[in-house]
């Protein structure tokens, strides 16, 4: 996860991937501190900051969290604490700090929808990743149904879903259209209780949207040049790209279709905040 230093977009690296299904490019970059160049294929994201350890100093981003539980668990257990010990317990930290905080971008949509769900979601009514197409023509209906309702229509999950679905395929539905600015997310009180609703409005496309070419195809060898091929074509045109032993030899490499690793949300992940609100509202939140 991060910015493509060449064309400059947000993207989400799977584990095997290394490359930026923008622009073609591995996505190796300079380090902050030591400024040798990081190999992305050799190292791990820190889950705190979102940047990848460098492969010489070790570091990972330049205003990590991990700086400061480091310092302070120094100043608490003492100087001589082990560094292996000393990352265990950083790394129990991340994990706990992770699992409960949800940050967010100003209108109110988690980066784990802007940076992913909202992509799966998009993509399903676009007829991928689906197990027919009954699938995709529901996603579609639902997300139209939504679009038609009156401005200022104010619901939940609960008030909005189907029988026998889902409540979380119509939550990433919702934060899709709030990136789309046709829906709001509001917290109502009633009491004791904290309601979250989504209400219909009609603000324009968030200017961090991105939704160019989120399905894409690809060779099925990993050392293929050829970043992008035509969704309508079935085989490779590398030379290099052949099968060179075995039933199929000489024959070229299937391709095959993937979800881009573009982020649809171009908001730089170190600009989600901290959401307050739900942070805090603890056992008294009623999100459905």
């Amino acid at each position: 996860m991060g910015t493509c230093y060449k064309c400059g977009k947000e993207f989400t690296l799977k584990e095997e991937e290394i490359k930026c299904d923008s622009c073609g490019e591995i996505v190796n970059y300079p380090c902050w501190s030591c400024k040798q160049w990081i190999d992305i294929s050799k190292t791990k994201l820190c889950k705190t900051c979102g940047f990848y350890y460098c492969t010489n100093c070790g570091v990972c981003g330049d205003n990590c969290q991990k700086g400061f539980w480091c310092s302070r668990l120094k100043d608490i257990l003492g100087i001589n604490i082990g560094e292996e010990k000393l990352q265990k317990i950083l790394d129990l930290i991340e994990e706990i700090k992770i699992g409960k905080e949800r940050r967010c971008c100003p209108h109110g949509v988690s980066i784990s929808y802007a940076k992913g769900r909202i992509k799966s979601c998009i993509v399903r009514t676009m007829g991928y990743r689906i197990k027919s197409p009954k699938d995709q023509e529901k996603f579609n209906k639902r997300i139209n149904e939504l679009r038609s309702l009156p401005l200022g229509k104010q619901l939940t999950v609960n008030q909005s879903r189907e029988a026998g679905s889902y409540g979380q395929e119509y939550r990433d539905v919702f934060n899709y259209l709030i990136c789309c600015g046709e829906f709001e997310k509001k917290i109502i009180k009633k009491g004791d209780i904290e309601y979250e609703v989504f209400e219909r409005c009609e603000k324009g496309d968030c200017q961090m949207l991105d939704l160019n070419k989120l399905i894409i195809k690809v060779c099925t060898n990993p050392k293929c040049k050829i970043k992008e091929f035509p969704l309508s074509q079935t085989q490779c045109c590398d030379p290099n790209c052949r099968y060179k032993k075995g039933n199929k030899k000489g024959q070229f490499f299937p391709l095959k279709l993937k979800i881009s690793n573009k982020d649809i949300c171009q908001l730089n992940r170190g600009d989600f905040k901290r959401d307050e609100k739900t942070n805090n509202r603890g056992t008294n939140k009623k999100e459905d």
